[in-house]
């Protein structure tokens, strides 16, 4: 008997592997496709970058700009109408401003010569003076706008970091540019904010005109930048 006829035959198709062709063909398919995948996610990397350095800056802008704006709407604030308050220093790149300020528990100008807040604070009809004006406040090469109360530099801080540029432009009742600090009725703020890390993949080639006119850059940088004019009603300015 012969015990090989009930042996099962493996066919050939069965027996055969990949070929190299094969194989090249399908490492050369993966590589595509990850190149693609790669792609995709360097292109969304460099998006979620950039939507965050944006953000950055303009929530920096967003934040100091409002608490100078907040401020600089009470220039001139004066209940009891002595006509001692107002805009006492109206520069194009600083400004300062006075007001009454006998209701926060500080002793802002030191009336009764006792450098004390807890018994020369808040003596009726106290004047507060406040500037604001760019300046380095962390030595780091930056610029940032300042906060300074009176004349005492120690009070100076930040309350805006990465700031390039700013400007003052003083207009009248009329909407006219006036250099006489009693005329003035509105100011347009002129801002301009960086971020605060460069991103090498990104050159800053842009300009930026001020109210006043004036052209700031080009910078040619790496850093991305923001921009803002605004205009503030004086409200207590008469």
């Amino acid at each position: 008997m012969n015990i090989m006829k009930n042996k099962p035959l493996i066919s050939h198709m069965e027996q055969r592997g990949f070929t190299l062709v094969e194989v090249l063909i399908a490492l050369a398919i993966s590589g595509l496709l990850l190149t693609a995948v790669y792609a995709a996610f360097q292109s969304q990397q460099k998006s979620y970058l950039t939507q965050d350095q944006v953000a950055e800056v303009q929530q920096n802008i967003r934040a100091g700009i409002s608490s100078l704006i907040q401020e600089l709407r009470m220039a001139g604030y004066d209940p009891y109408r002595s006509g001692n308050v107002g805009i006492t220093d109206a520069q194009a790149t600083s400004i300062t401003f006075t007001q009454v300020a006998d209701d926060d528990g500080i002793d802002n100008d030191n009336a009764d010569n006792d450098d004390e807040s807890s018994t020369g604070a808040d003596e009726v009809g106290e004047l507060k003076s406040v500037t604001f004006e760019l300046y380095d406040a962390y030595d780091d090469g930056d610029t940032d706008i300042g906060r300074q109360v009176g004349n005492d530099s120690n009070t100076k801080r930040a309350i805006a970091e990465n700031i390039d540029q700013l400007e003052f432009r003083y207009l009248d009742e009329d909407g006219e540019v006036t250099a006489n600090e009693r005329d003035i009725r509105s100011v347009q703020l002129s801002v301009l904010a960086r971020a605060d890390r460069p991103d090498m993949q990104f050159t800053n080639t842009q300009t930026y005109t001020t109210a006043s006119g004036a052209v700031w850059g080009p910078y040619n940088d790496n850093f991305r930048r923001r921009f803002q004019i605004i205009t503030v009603q004086c409200r207590n300015m008469e």
